[in-house]
């Protein structure tokens, strides 16, 4: 085993700070550099196909400064695949793919080589980014590319279901509404967020028709595209051209892309890339030698150590570059350390305009880094500028995520009000509020990313199942959209998960054995069920489509009024005033600037409640359906059971008219 008593000593010698590891091309050469300075020899394979016995020659690569590991051949090889071996001692030897291969063959086992720029759809270079000036614009959603289209309702074509393609084609329909591209841009989106795409472990893309299913948290290679996604996993240069061809696509309609990265784990240890180039290097060990397991998945990376760190930057700045993405979101991102998580934010803020960073501020377990040094939720005020999710405001609406009999302030909890509110304040402070201190950890609210619900744990409206199934449907569609009114209308980034917005649900078939019975009916944790269980139902959103329009109008609403957008947290207590109603529970608060005023009114009661409007007229911007009133109103008003109400004063000029 090799032994390093300090990595930070280790670092300061053997670190390489070159940007040319991987394959690089010159005009008349190809330069192969890889990284491993305790390895007694490295070999450069190369392969005419992407698995199987068709090894054209192995090549002995030399040993520069820094551990650096070098050879040039005097062609520019494209077309082949390429794989090196490491070898320890002298005797011990292993096979693997470059870390840094930035294309691969069938199930990620050797890279392959080619001009990557061969790959770019017609028009890409003059398609430009969609402008987003700050978190707070944007309205994320969640999507994973299999559950996107391979229901048969979702109206694509049998080649294009559960793959990329199916997001670049218009016109597809369930019946009368909308799927696939035409739903994202009903909606009013502003990003879409997909479930990891990089080559991911445990679907067998030689078996493309076979039923396989994984959320995609088991990652492979960082830099290469998972090929299950493509129409062709065999064809390297075409799951690249395919997924450039998805973002040029929502590009062209003013939708971000947003990619899910999984840095704080490897889904193999020992069997890892990372691992066989230089073992114990890469992943964290405890005291006694062995591997952490802050992942939960059985280890975690070193972001610490320098030559993972520059990894991770080389990473992104490779995937946001060659693939035009806005923004990443970092699964499990309290393993990373601080000085990691700001150095990203750094390059991350090169980009015109910077890209959007956010991440889960929580562990999947215990790591040997201590927590003041890990990018937890409570350490937000040293990463102020990247973005967290908000589990606060989640559990504050729908009640605690890890007991689904647990009831939040939309099915009947009255003592959740505090956290909520701070929720709609952005988590940060404002003079108004001076309790629910533990959820005031936002250093501005461009940290606080809201939701209720994400592709881990249940759905909302299966929560609702289950808390709150003494209630008639009729009650739980109101609570459901009474939830959304919340997150959305709060200070920070909305995001939601797709289906969302038209019920969705996870159903499954309870095992045998098992009670039958409402929590064993639907799916918590769905990262490796059926498609039965994961797929997006259109149908559903033809059923439900009233709840879709709502939620329609919640993101035409937000996105159309600045003041639900405010960019700190002085604008906010400049602009954001709650309102005395006699009850904590039944919540209203005032945006008023110098041009507009809103009155955001919120009642979780089974009965009606009664509001007194500030001084002026106001119309109905948004009722429990969703729709609007402009008919001058003032005074008393009536706020429905269960439901949000928006008010926006009429400026005197247009109520004189």
């Amino acid at each position: 085993m090799i032994r390093i008593s300090s990595y930070a000593e280790f670092d300061k010698y053997h670190a390489y700070d070159g940007d040319d590891l991987g394959a690089t091309y010159y005009a008349d050469r190809t330069v192969f550099k890889t990284w491993s300075p305790y390895a007694s020899g490295v070999y450069l394979n190369l392969y005419l196909d992407g698995e199987g016995a068709n090894l054209i020659e192995t090549v002995p690569m030399e040993l520069m400064s820094h551990g650096v590991w070098v050879v040039e051949l005097l062609h520019r090889a494209e077309d082949i695949f390429y794989t090196y071996t490491f070898e320890y001692d002298n005797k011990t030897r292993f096979e693997t793919i470059d870390i840094y291969a930035h294309a691969c063959g069938v199930n990620g086992q050797r890279g392959y080589l080619m001009d990557l720029s061969h790959t770019d759809p017609i028009g890409w270079e003059e398609t430009p980014r969609p402008v987003c000036q700050s978190p707070c614009d944007a309205v994320v959603y969640e999507c994973h590319v299999r559950d996107f289209s391979i229901d048969p309702s979702s109206g694509a074509e049998l080649q294009d279901r559960g793959r990329f393609t199916a997001f670049t084609k218009e016109g597809t329909r369930y019946h009368s509404i909308t799927t696939g591209l035409d739903h994202l841009k009903e909606l009013g989106i502003t990003h879409v967020q997909l479930l990891p795409v990089f080559d991911y472990a445990t679907v067998d893309e030689s078996k493309p028709y076979k039923a396989q299913y994984n959320w995609g948290y088991d990652p492979l290679n960082y830099n290469c595209l998972e090929g299950s996604y493509s129409t062709d996993p065999y064809d390297p240069k075409k799951r690249i051209r395919e997924f450039k061809e998805l973002v040029q696509t929502l590009h062209k309609n003013g939708i971000g892309v947003i990619m899910d990265v999984v840095y704080n784990h490897t889904y193999f240890t020992e069997e890892s890339a990372f691992h066989k180039s230089f073992p114990y290097y890469y992943h964290r060990l405890n005291r006694d030698g062995r591997f952490s397991n802050g992942s939960g998945c059985g280890n975690e990376t070193a972001s610490e150590h320098k030559m993972f760190r520059k990894y991770m930057i080389d990473s992104l700045k490779f995937l946001a570059e060659e693939y035009k993405l806005d923004g990443f979101r970092f699964d499990l991102m309290g393993l990373h350390d601080i000085e990691t998580v700001n150095l990203i934010r750094d390059e991350l803020n090169k980009f015109d305009p910077p890209l959007l960073m956010y991440g889960e501020g929580w562990t999947g377990g215990e790591s040997p880094v201590p927590s003041d040094k890990l990018a937890y939720k409570w350490n937000s005020y040293s990463f102020g500028r990247v973005g967290l999710f908000n589990d606060n405001i989640r559990d504050a609406i729908k009640g605690g995520t890890f007991n689904p009999y647990d009831i939040g302030y939309i099915s009947g909890n009255r003592y959740a009000w505090a956290v909520l509110k701070r929720g709609l304040v952005g988590s940060v402070e404002h003079w108004q509020l001076n309790n629910a201190q533990e959820a005031c950890w936002a250093f501005e609210p461009t940290q606080a990313v809201n939701y209720c619900e994400a592709h881990d744990n249940h759905t909302l409206w299966d929560k609702l199942s289950i808390c709150a199934k003494h209630f008639s449907r009729e009650e739980r569609v109101k609570m459901d959209k009474l939830a959304a009114a919340l997150f959305m209308l709060s200070q920070g980034m909305p995001f939601l998960q797709l289906g969302q917005d038209f019920l969705r649900s996870k159903p499954r078939v309870p095992k045998a054995g098992e009670p039958v019975n409402e929590v064993t009916r639907v799916d918590h944790n769905s990262y490796n069920a059926p498609d039965s269980t994961n797929s997006v139902k259109w149908n559903e959103k033809l059923e439900n489509i009233d709840v879709f329009r709502y939620y329609k109008a919640l993101i035409r609403l937000r996105r159309n009024n600045r003041l639900f957008r405010l960019r700190t947290k002085e604008e906010i207590g400049r602009y954001m005033r709650f309102l005395d109603t006699g009850d904590p529970n039944f919540i209203a608060f005032k945006l008023e600037d110098d041009t507009d005023c809103l009155i955001c009114v919120f009642n979780p009661y089974h009965e009606e409640r009664h509001f007194l409007l500030p001084e002026g007229r106001f119309y109905i911007r948004l009722n429990e359906q969703g729709r609007m009133n402009k008919f001058p109103i003032g005074g008393d008003t009536v706020i429905p059971p269960v439901s949000a109400m928006v008010f926006k004063r009429i400026k005197k000029q247009a109520e004189a008219k």
